[in-house]
């Protein structure tokens, strides 16, 4: 069953008011007639058609994740008053899910598992090694899409997701990764904006160099919070004392057996994994104790929520994305610079990008910072508690923009919708184009 026998999308209906569609654009907008790239998109549609706005594209960030799933659980993520009033579109980024994926992920486990801060030139080697592996190997699997998967090639997807929808202009809500999207999009097509939210705010003028130290001060702080923030999962001696013993510990001789086994590898990305949720300081030292104890299942299940993201889409964004330290020399200054800020999770937050230092495409020319002169008002929005996209970056946006109004969440966690204070906001502004006061403030 579909929408609609002409439309572009092909809509067909999943279950109840939700359609998946695909929509055929060119992979590369410099040669439209030249071959093209499906993208992916499932619609939820409105629930009162009578009060209906029209479109709300949504992106959940990443990069990396397939915005798809956004509209499949719309009913589960937003309020009311946007389902009432939107079809909400979420749609697979190229190079993602169902969008063309860049699937080169047979050497990524294995990568994953070793030391992300080396202590000898053995395991130095073996990182780099495995690192230049999974960069040949998406060479192999998908040259053709590796050069067309910028956050530019997608601005333009959107502008062709909205014209095909038939929206006059353009409403969306942008989470993290998403708010360079959605600030960039505003700065090509800034006439077709009618109302953006920003959510999470990434800094869309950094480099990749300056993007990760931010986010090296940022998760230093948030697992010195989570330390102190404890309560009464707090051990004796502390949690930070904890977390150190626990990785001198697993350096020597991980804890587990067989696919469940906790290195050092695992144990940074847990707590890198813990600061995205607020309040998670008991849960993580919690999970520490059980380590410690020998049971490393609840440190292994942060890990794990930190690798949904599918690995090489991810890493095929990034890497074209933004400029970064080219090869192997480079990069290992790069990180240990990174390892100075923040000697715990330094390494993991630097080598989890290691193939980008000898990626088979260059990285796309720096942009301008966007400023989507003459647009309509522009909502941002960031958590001061925020380590995976620090608030500095949301007040840098606001300030950018040349017509953005800033709240200010005074939070933890990553991003900030399900604060009622924040939905409130966001949905007044999404239906009927209502600005709060600038600087406003929204508590947990």
């Amino acid at each position: 069953e579909t929408i609609a026998r002409d439309d572009p999308f092909g809509w067909t209906l999943i279950t109840g008011g939700i359609y998946e569609g695909r929509l055929v654009v060119p992979l590369d907008y410099e040669d439209p007639n030249g071959p093209t790239i499906t993208l992916f998109l499932v619609k939820n549609t409105v629930n009162d058609a009578s009060k209906r706005i029209g479109s709300l594209l949504v992106n959940p960030g990443g990069p990396g994740f397939g915005g798809s799933d956004l509209a499949s659980a719309a009913e589960y993520i937003y309020g009311r008053d946007l389902l009432d009033r939107f079809d909400i579109i979420g749609w697979d980024p190229r190079g993602t899910n169902g969008s063309g994926a860049v699937d080169c992920d047979a050497p990524v486990d294995d990568f994953r598992t070793l030391d992300p801060s080396p202590d000898d030139a053995k395991e130095a080697d073996e990182l780099v090694d495995a690192a230049t592996e999974i960069a040949q190997d998406c060479e192999r699997a998908a040259s053709d899409r590796l050069a067309h998967i910028s956050t530019d090639d997608t601005v333009k997807d959107m502008e062709a997701i909205r014209r095909a929808l038939g929206d006059e202009r353009m409403s969306f809500y942008g989470f993290s990764y998403g708010t360079a999207l959605g600030a960039f999009y505003a700065d090509q097509f800034p006439d077709r904006v009618r109302a953006i939210v920003l959510d999470g705010v990434v800094d869309p003028g950094a480099d990749l160099e300056t993007y990760l130290t931010a986010q090296a001060r940022g998760f230093d702080r948030a697992l010195d919070a989570m330390f102190e923030a404890c309560g009464d999962a707090c051990p004796d001696g502390g949690v930070a004392e904890l977390y150190d013993r626990l990785a001198d510990r697993v350096e020597r001789s991980p804890i587990g057996s067989g696919s469940d086994t906790l290195g050092p590898a695992e144990l940074a990305t847990a707590a890198i994994s813990a600061t995205y949720s607020p309040d998670g300081g008991p849960a993580f030292a919690d999970a520490l104790q059980q380590a410690d104890d020998g049971d490393p299942t609840a440190l292994l299940s942060l890990a794990a929520q930190y690798y949904s993201t599918d690995y090489t889409p991810y890493l095929a964004i990034e890497c074209v994305d933004q400029a970064h330290p080219m090869g192997d020399a480079e990069w290992a200054a790069f990180v240990e610079r990174l390892e100075g800020i923040s000697p715990r999770l330094g390494g993991s937050i630097g080598n989890e990008l290691l193939p980008c230092a000898n990626w088979p495409v260059a990285p796309v020319e720096s942009r301008p910072f966007p400023s989507a002169g003459g647009s309509n008002p522009i909502l941002v929005i960031g958590n001061t508690g925020d380590a995976a996209t620090p608030f500095s970056q949301a007040e840098a946006m606001a300030e950018g923009l040349d017509n953005a109004v800033l709240v200010t969440h005074e939070g933890t966690g990553h991003t900030s919708y399900g604060n009622p204070c924040v939905d409130e906001i966001s949905a007044a502004y999404l239906t009927d184009l209502t600005l709060p006061d600038d600087d406003t403030i929204c508590r947990d």
